[in-house]
């Protein structure tokens, strides 16, 4: 430390110390712990405080907390911790019962200032910083700290609570530390005091009937499995996941969200993934006992592992296709081939899902559209993938939501009316069809999907966001059908969506929305690029009054839909395809028409 900076540190400590000069701002108490904390880096804690014995009398006078500010005490607390990681330092603090004051249960809990979430978290900070040696931990089991940390993973305030996890994790961690070397790792009950603590807390907590608790606990073991890569972790495991498993017995299973975080970071562990005692016949209960919406994400995930046996994997592609199947079987469609439909039990919860309320209908078709769009782009994606199924299931789905589909059952009737004018359901249904483009389809697949996309964008009752998704993916399909019928030129039939499409183009290119006509001269931007020097396609753009109608919004009011104009305008020049001079009749019939 500089000769300056000394010469201030006695005035600056009397400053925090005196309760008659509060500081109104935390950036400088934060700045001035970041100080600390660059000098503790590069000198001995020790020293400096032997050297200032000021810095000492300010941790001294916090803990009387009544005449310290709330801001000032947590300040304290994180610079204690921050000198205490040095052992030698923490070793002269401790002679004086300083740390046990700060940090031990017993000084911490009997504070006024304990109910402000700031205090809690600074102290939460400190003990973090100090937990650095073995004279730590052993503090730790002491003084009553970690029995206070298993208290804050309940705090009201997210974020203690969140840090209180956080540090449980690490002090574990911290505990095992030069365990895996050369010798086998003992059973639990031979583990450092610290970690047996933890580890029986958990236990206990899964045990629990509470909800809370439950969550809690597998919380702190998806971040312990998550970041840990040591051979201890195969013990604790073993140990743990009989109370995992038994947690699926329950009805309703607790914390369910939790529970499949945790079996995804233990699937992932390269540790645990090829051990014994792997994961995989609990995730193969798990994905069978929760709810379809509660297994989607996990079998989504479980589809992502690098390592995972073949039958898990179907498995869990079953339960992703099953409420698309669900919806081909109540809409009368054919299933496809087998795999689709694989007649689990979870079949029927889908169906009662699906059926149950809007908001669960909605809920599970929107997530599964989206799982089953992320799969396919994925180097994990199922093979072979069932194409025409999906395909029939996402147009029947669009057909469900503007009301073009048959009710030939009472399922399908109820979903007509769940589903009719969902504008969620919509843009999901329109970007999984857009990620099928990708797929080989044969011709009378890509006429199907013309025609659903067709509709969409003509409909009145498409909002601008349905219509933006619907743009996006009719792009998408047109550059599929280039790829399929082998050439760079749009196909016949392709050609020929276009002649129905431009009129409806025309449109909206007049709405009075000013979100469609972006959308619209994005779409033409793009179509103009990849097909502008193709002979048929410039024939009918420019049979089309879309040219001059491009032309004139780059006069329109919104700036957004003046700047699409420039790009599209722009890309018809350079391809000579610019507007020809038309009657400002015939533009104004056309504007009425709209």
């Amino acid at each position: 430390m500089d000769p300056e900076c000394s010469r201030l540190l006695p005035a600056l400590c009397a400053v925090l110390a005196d309760p008659r000069q509060p500081v109104a701002d935390d950036t400088c108490l934060e700045k001035l712990l970041d100080w600390f904390k660059t000098v503790t880096e590069t000198e001995s804690s020790l020293q400096l405080l032997q050297d200032h014995p000021c810095l000492v009398e300010l941790l001294s006078h916090v803990l009387k907390p009544q005449d310290v500010s709330p801001r000032v005490l947590s300040f304290a607390l994180r610079l204690a911790g921050a000198f205490a990681a040095q052992e030698d330092c923490f070793q002269y603090l401790q002679q004086g019962d300083l740390l046990l004051g700060l940090f031990g249960e017993a000084g911490a809990l009997g504070w006024s200032a304990w109910s402000i979430p700031s205090v809690r978290s600074g102290w939460i900070q400190g003990l973090c910083a100090l937990a650095h040696h073995p004279s730590a931990l052993h503090f730790l089991a002491d003084s009553g700290a970690v029995d206070t940390v298993f208290s804050l993973q309940g705090d009201p305030s997210l974020f203690v609570a969140s840090a209180a996890s956080q540090l449980l994790v690490y002090i574990l961690a911290l505990s095992m530390q030069g365990r895996d070397a050369g010798s086998p790792i003992p059973e639990v009950a031979a583990w450092p005091v610290c970690a047996q603590k933890i580890v029986s807390h958990v236990q206990e907590s899964l045990h629990s009937t509470a909800a809370p608790q439950v969550t809690q606990a597998l919380n702190v073991l998806t971040t312990t499995f998550g970041r840990c890569r040591s051979p201890w972790m195969e013990v604790l495991w073993g140990q743990l996941s009989p109370l995992v498993a038994s947690l699926l017995k329950r009805d309703p299973i607790p914390a369910a969200h939790s529970l499949v975080d945790l079996l995804l970071s233990v699937a992932r562990s390269p540790v645990l993934s090829s051990a014994a005692c792997g994961p995989w016949e609990i995730l193969a209960q798990t994905l069978h006992r929760l709810s379809p919406t509660q297994a989607g994400p996990l079998a989504l995930g479980t589809l992502k592992l690098q390592r995972c046996p073949q039958e898990l994997r179907t498995q869990a592609f079953g339960i992703l296709l099953q409420p698309l199947a669900c919806i081909l079987k109540a809409t009368a469609q054919a299933p496809g081939p087998p795999g689709l439909l694989d007649g689990t039990a979870g079949g029927s919860m889908t169906v009662d899902t699906l059926l149950s309320s809007k908001s669960a209908c909605v809920g599970l078709l929107c997530q599964t559209l989206a799982h089953l769009e992320e799969l396919q782009t994925l180097p994990q994606c199922p093979s072979p993938w069932p194409q025409e199924p999906l395909l029939d299931a996402a147009v029947i789905i669009l057909r469900l939501c503007d009301g073009s589909a048959d009710p030939s059952s009472s399922g399908a009737g109820r979903l007509c009316g769940t589903l009719a004018g969902c504008i969620r359901v919509q843009r999901a249904a329109l970007d999984f069809l857009g990620t099928l483009s990708q797929g080989m389809s044969p011709q009378e697949s890509m006429l199907q999907v013309f025609a659903i996309l067709l509709k969409n964008l003509e409909s009145p009752e498409s909002s601008p966001t349905v219509l933006k998704k619907a743009f996006q993916a009719t792009l998408r399909w047109l550059q599929s059908s280039v790829k399929t019928s082998g050439c760079s030129d749009l196909s016949p039939d392709a050609l020929l969506f276009l002649g129905e499409l431009f009129p409806v183009l025309q449109k909206r290119l007049c709405s009075p929305c000013w979100e469609v006509r972006d959308s619209a001269l994005e779409f033409l931007t793009h179509l103009s690029q990849h097909w502008g020097g193709q002979a048929d396609f410039r024939e009918e753009l420019q049979s089309s009054e879309v040219p001059m109608l491009a032309c004139q919004l780059l006069q329109d009011p919104e700036s957004y839909v003046r700047a699409s104009a420039v790009a599209a305008t722009g890309q018809l020049f350079s391809r000579g395809l610019q507007a020809t001079p038309t009657s400002s009749e015939n533009l104004q019939a056309q504007q009425v028409g709209w």
